[in-house]
């Protein structure tokens, strides 16, 4: 049976990561401010156009494999577009 991994704070306490799994394309608005905030480069954005014909973007999931499961991310986003998975060991 797997269990999911668990890291340590600097403290030495408990912490378990949560990586990105996925964001939620309808609800995101393109703002950017996750794709500046993450330090290991995970996320971008890509350009669409809508119903419209307006250019818009959203942000997208570019690097899964550098997450660190800080969850930032999902901590600054407005909208609650993210969700997150534990990494089982």
């Amino acid at each position: 049976m797997s269990e999911v991994v668990v890291c340590q704070t600097f403290g030495g306490l408990p912490w378990t990561p949560q990586y990105v799994e996925e964001i939620n394309k309808e609800v995101c608005l393109g703002c950017g401010r996750c794709v500046k905030l993450c330090v290991q480069e995970c996320l971008g954005l890509e350009s669409f156009e809508d119903d419209e014909g307006t250019e818009r973007y959203v942000a997208k999931i570019v690097n899964k494999d550098q997450c660190v499961g800080c969850r930032s991310c999902g901590k600054i986003c407005v909208r609650h577009a993210y969700s997150f998975k534990a990494k089982l060991a």
